[in-house]
């Protein structure tokens, strides 16, 4: 891997603002580099022209011999999770029948095109999104670059491949249920979900109407540095008048949270995916190192975490009505041939069914799961836990395992800030990333412990794919 490649986002901005490196330099040292690993990890599935990119970096050079004003990503290479549309790439979701030419970029890539953010293309995603691994009909199968026989997960996963092997020094991704937490986890770099509401979701593939889904659901940045995961947010955060859900709420700075007056919880069992015996080294490691750098830290788990799984993945993705809906939907734009997660997604939908009136109950339940997370949230500041059972996994475990995301669908129900960060190597030599959980709103106090993480545990390292 080229130096530019293995550099953070910011040490990136940071050369091409100063006229240290030119942008035609770094956005050709990344095209190289996706030449190098994507046959081996298909995670890049629908590249802008390089001919366009090297000229919008070009153009990005002559600003800076100009004098003129710079934005915050200048010249910076990223990519794009395809379930959100990119102006003039053919977006799809990973299904061949919506698979279309986007005439207008989301609101989150409108905002760091602005900040002088260069898309390199579109990343894997399963069919639909509905998926444990980023696997298709229409792009095949994304590899983890740590070992192409695993998955880098789902469904983010093809960002989270291309952005590890350094591909990409920034993606957006989308996260309704561990979509950038996994896949982060799984290939050794720093994912965030937001608290929900910061980045609006409008342009997504799926239409901008999401109905349930749509308390549940939220974009986010994965990079190889938490701090890079502050850079994106602060650009895509706020909202735009489109997104019904987006709101306006002060950002913060990692950079003031005192740790020294935190209060961790910690755990290692929710009642539904206990972690193995890597992943529990590697959290306790984590956690040895907040207890010199907080103010406390105790062993301690909220007792409605059992519930994730029914109120979340039954109740919501699933639904009650044995898949009827949702089979009625793919039939009406003819989707009549789903790949291998959509079809197991199918398969698990088919065995749920309830009333009408169990819905109102699960419903009122979920709000009361909310609050339960809020008094227990009362007595501290930040969960630090496992973001996952096991490393990555072989492929073909996606959905079928799909209760190995309880850790971080809690998080989804609740819509609180939920870092990733790479904290340890299993003993096969996969990364094991550790996630860490803020209030509402306290995204920077995420960030800055898991920033605290990264600087001690070492967060990315290079994978052996190219």
């Amino acid at each position: 891997m080229t130096d530019l490649c293995r550099l953070s986002a910011r040490e990136l901005v940071d050369l091409m603002t100063g006229g240290t490196v030119s942008c035609r330099e770094v956005v050709a040292a990344h095209l190289e580099r996706i030449e190098a690993v994507n046959p081996a990890l298909n995670a890049l599935v629908v590249p802008t022209d390089p001919q366009q990119c090297l000229a919008a970096a070009a153009q990005a050079d002559e600003r800076v011999v100009r004098g003129d004003p710079l934005g915050r990503v200048h010249g910076l290479p990223i990519v794009v999770k395809d379930v959100m549309k990119v102006a003039g790439l053919e977006c799809s979701g990973g299904s061949p029948v919506l698979r279309a030419v986007a005439d207008e970029d989301a609101t989150a890539v409108a905002r760091l095109r602005a900040e002088g953010a260069i898309v390199l293309g579109l990343t894997n995603v399963p069919e639909m999104g509905r998926g444990g691994e980023s696997n298709n009909s229409l792009y095949g199968r994304t590899n983890n670059p740590f070992d192409v026989s695993r998955t880098p997960g789902g469904s983010s996963g093809g960002s989270a491949a291309l952005v590890c092997a350094g591909g990409a020094a920034l993606s957006v991704g989308s996260d309704a249920g561990g979509s950038i937490r996994q896949p982060s986890h799984n290939t050794g770099i720093a994912g965030l979900k937001p608290t929900h509401g910061r980045i609006p979701r409008t342009g997504s593939v799926f239409g901008d109407a999401l109905g349930i889904f749509a308390p549940f659901n939220c974009y986010g940045p994965l990079a190889r540095s938490v701090a890079d995961l502050q850079l994106g947010l602060s650009i895509m955060n706020g909202p735009d008048l489109r997104d019904p859900y987006a709101a306006p709420a002060p950002l913060g700075d990692p950079g003031d949270v005192d740790l020294s007056r935190l209060r961790v919880a910690t755990y290692l069992d929710d009642g539904v995916s206990p972690p193995g015996d890597d992943v529990v080294a590697v959290v306790g490691d984590a956690v040895r190192v907040l207890t010199d750098a907080v103010g406390s830290v105790e062993h301690n788990a909220p007792p409605c975490l059992e519930r994730t799984m029914n109120l979340l993945w039954e109740s919501v993705f699933l639904g009650g009505d044995r898949g009827e809906g949702f089979e009625a939907e793919l039939a009406a734009i003819g989707a009549t041939d789903p790949s291998e997660e959509l079809a197991e997604f199918l398969r698990q939908a088919r065995l749920v069914d309830f009333s009408l009136s169990e819905a109102r109950r699960r419903l009122t339940d979920i709000d009361a799961y909310r609050i339960e997370m809020l008094e227990f949230m009362a007595d501290y500041d930040v969960i630090v836990g496992p973001a996952m059972p096991t490393p990555a996994k072989p492929h073909h475990h996606g959905l079928i395992e799909i209760r190995d995301f309880s850790h971080l669908m809690a998080h989804n129900i609740t819509g609180w800030p939920a870092v990733v960060v790479r904290c340890g190597t299993s003993t096969e030599g996969l990364p094991i990333g550790v996630q860490v959980v803020a209030r509402p709103w306290q995204d920077a106090t995420a960030l800055a412990v898991a920033a605290r993480l990264e600087t001690v545990l070492g967060g990315w390292r290079p994978p052996p794919v190219g």
